[in-house]
């Protein structure tokens, strides 16, 4: 029955890679590539950002926090969801109306070049780590279902989602996505009612657990509040989520998009806890609480559903993979190679550069998969590096118009600084406030007070001549609309 689970396996990897060269022929020019030509719909935009935030650090790094400390692990998940609505009904309607291409391209126009550079460059290596967090989890479930050695495994599923991703570009994200999404949510939701039937039901995983198991304190209160500001930084600034607003038709559609995940994610989100409490009771004593679902799966559940479980768990992986691959090559061209390069991409289309810098950033994301310890970790690091630093400059530049243009490169480079140093040398190391504030909350704030005192000692003044990024940032978004420079290469 085993070959069974191969079969379900590699007929959905047939399935993804056969987007990839079906989505190429709607690649006429960069715009095409990086934002599907502004042209998504509701069904596109809504099913593909929902399937891109259904991460392996949602399910496996969700599971696991549920099997090793019970229902509070669910914070994990369930504090996005307030966040999705909350971003969804402000700074998405109103960057859409902007008809900007990247974060970093907009905040260049408020901040300077110098700080757009900075952005990208904190984006990019948000999204390596990210992405390298998805190439692990992968390489979990492919290890303890099949048996595969981490480096094969590893190598295996990354060059699935670089092939499609280089080929079709957002297009192949976005189709992708809408398949692993039915493939996913139907993955969770059959698991979690496996997993309920094998342990007893809701009265079994009673007398299986601890009452502490089933206590919402166990975090206590700094822990899901660092999570819901993570939630809210990542979804308002990352540029592999805002790439789903940028795509979008028009500002409704993005609207909807972030309020249907949100919704999604309170389903994933208790389906997803509740795998990893019957976990804790059916296969208990795992030293790694992140093999808690993978182990389940191949432990528990009947062969043949193995394979299918599987595929729900790279569904979730390569969803979230391939954007953060899209998103940061967008970063990449628009922001730092176009701007620096603009007198030679007659000679270098825009393609050919975008699809090399997908090969480029996977390689590096491969490595660090391999190295980096840790799924929740690496995720909370991601976010201090780039969203965390980014959200107040972020915010004020769109609803404060006389924030000081010049502070925000000082702001965002010492807000990614000091939450970095926090989690490293501060946080839950030393005694005292600077030991007890998170580095989800230290790094921002600081930032925050560094745009406030400059505001305040030399607020940006109504008809005052704007950052010499403004006329770069229009250029560059004037380029992408047109198929010019050898784009269609």
């Amino acid at each position: 029955m085993k070959s069974l689970d191969f079969v379900v396996f590699f007929v959905y990897i047939a399935a993804v890679l056969a987007i990839g060269p079906l989505t190429s022929r709607r690649i006429g020019n960069a715009l095409d590539f990086h934002l599907c030509g502004r042209s998504l719909g509701r069904f596109q935009a809504g099913l593909s950002l929902a399937a891109t935030v259904f991460s392996g650090s949602g399910l496996i790094g969700g599971a696991g926090l549920a099997y090793a400390i019970g229902a509070s692990g669910s914070y994990w998940n369930l504090t996005a969801v307030p966040a999705w609505v909350l971003i969804g009904l402000t700074a998405t309607v109103t960057l859409r109306r902007l008809k900007v291409n990247t974060v970093p391209g907009y905040l260049g126009m408020r901040y300077g070049v110098a700080s757009q550079r900075l952005i990208a460059v904190l984006q990019i290596i948000e999204a390596i780590t990210f992405l390298a967090v998805q190439i692990m989890v992968s390489s979990l479930a492919l290890t303890a279902l099949f048996g595969l050695h981490p480096l094969v495994a590893s190598v295996l599923v990354t060059a699935v989602f670089v092939a499609y991703t280089a080929m079709g570009g957002l297009w192949a994200v976005v189709w992708t996505d809408i398949l692993q999404y039915f493939v996913l949510m139907s993955a969770v939701l059959l698991g979690l009612a496996l997993a309920l039937v094998k342990v007893g039901g809701w009265h079994g995983l009673h007398a299986a657990l601890p009452a502490s198991h089933f206590s919402m304190g166990q975090l206590g209160v700094m822990t899901p509040l660092a999570w819901l500001a993570l939630c809210i930084y990542s979804w308002a600034t990352d540029q592999a989520y805002m790439q789903r607003v940028f795509a979008s038709r028009d500002d409704k559609v993005a609207r909807f998009a972030y309020l249907y995940t949100a919704a999604n994610y309170l389903v994933f989100g208790v389906c997803v806890a509740g795998i990893g409490m019957a976990a804790s009771a059916l296969v208990p004593g795992l030293k790694d609480q992140d093999q808690a679902f993978p182990r389940l799966v191949a432990d528990v559940f009947p062969h043949g559903l193995r394979g299918f479980f599987l595929t729900g768990i790279l569904a979730t992986t390569m969803s979230t993979a391939s954007a953060y691959l899209a998103a940061p090559s967008s970063v990449f061209v628009q922001d730092i190679y176009e701007p620096l390069m603009r007198k030679t991409l007659k000679h270098h289309g825009l393609l050919s550069v975008s699809r090399i810098s997908i090969i480029f950033l996977a390689g590096i994301a491969l490595v660090v998969a391999l190295r980096f310890p840790g799924v929740v970790n690496a995720v909370v690091f991601s976010t201090i590096v780039a969203p965390a630093a980014i959200f107040f400059p972020l915010m004020m530049a769109l609803y404060f118009k006389s924030t000081n243009t010049r502070a925000g490169f000082w702001a965002i480079l010492l807000a990614a600084a000091s939450g970095v140093y926090s989690q490293w040398k501060l946080y839950g190391h030393v005694h005292g406030i600077l030991g007890s504030i998170h580095p989800l909350f230290l790094g921002p704030l600081v930032g925050l007070l560094v745009l406030l005192i400059a505001t305040l000692i030399a607020p940006h003044r109504a008809g005052e001549p704007a950052p010499e990024a403004m006329l770069a940032a229009a250029a560059l978004n004037a380029d992408m609309a047109e198929p010019a420079h050898g784009a269609t290469q």
